[in-house]
């Protein structure tokens, strides 16, 4: 389970979560799990993205928009609940379709939103939406640890101040990270062997974090994630066709 497949794709992981902000599960997971069963593949995640959010929740602690939270972490709960039903009951055949579903959509909603991000911030978005893109968000992050891709489209559109926008989806990742927990455990996708396996993994995220951190003001943001998307774009295609083939 731990090799050095796994150790690279998390410290590439760690780059790309402080390069984007977000991206890290949904970069990781189809990457993971073309390597090993796809439920392994999130379970092994789960523990690497909480200690993740652990290690920036205290900068922005407090400093989330409160009426905006109210509204999305119901709405994430109950995705959350929603994914992991689904994940404990799928097969891995169709986990690993849906991993490469996932994938390949949010890296093509990216490009997308890289192009044509003017559409996404002139959007009239009120709280019922984030009510419901919150459920859908909460339900993507138990299935394929890619809930904050959807949360920062809808945050984008609220104009929010900077701090305020990186609290709130800090916040709304970690309480999800949470639940995922306990609710893998629960359902027996997470055990005993994997959480110590995503532990010993974690340093190599936060290595991978640190380096971004390094090199993210000497890289052309563009090209970086267009070649990242088009990578995980890839990798979903991969699991797709691996699944038949």
């Amino acid at each position: 389970m731990i090799d050095f497949f796994s150790a690279a794709a998390a410290f590439l992981a760690g780059l790309i979560k402080t390069t984007f902000g977000v991206g890290a599960g949904v970069f990781l997971t189809p990457l993971l799990s073309i390597n090993m069963d796809p439920k392994t593949a999130v379970a092994l995640m789960a523990p690497m993205m909480l200690f993740s959010d652990l290690s920036t929740i205290g900068l922005h602690w407090k400093k989330w928009d409160a009426s905006h939270v109210k509204v999305l972490i119901p709405g994430g709960v109950i995705g959350v609940l929603i994914g992991s039903y689904y994940l404990a009951w799928a097969s891995p055949s169709i986990t690993q379709v849906t991993i490469g579903i996932v994938a390949m959509a949010f890296s093509a909603l990216q490009i997308v939103r890289q192009q044509k991000s003017e559409y996404f911030t002139n959007l009239n978005m009120k709280p019922v939406h984030g009510a419901l893109i919150s459920v859908f968000a909460g339900a993507f992050s138990a299935v394929a640890h890619s809930g904050g891709i959807v949360i920062s489209i809808y945050l984008i559109t609220l104009g929010m101040a900077k701090h305020a926008f990186v609290a709130t989806l800090i916040l709304f990742l970690f309480v999800g990270d949470i639940l995922k927990m306990v609710l893998f455990t629960k359902f027996g996708v997470l055990n005993s062997e994997i959480l110590i396996a995503g532990i010993i993994l974690t340093p190599a995220l936060f290595l991978g974090s640190w380096l971004g951190s390094k090199l993210i003001n000497k890289l052309t943001d563009k090209q970086f994630i267009l070649i990242v998307n088009v990578f995980i774009f890839l990798s979903g295609l991969f699991l797709i066709i691996k699944n038949y083939y």
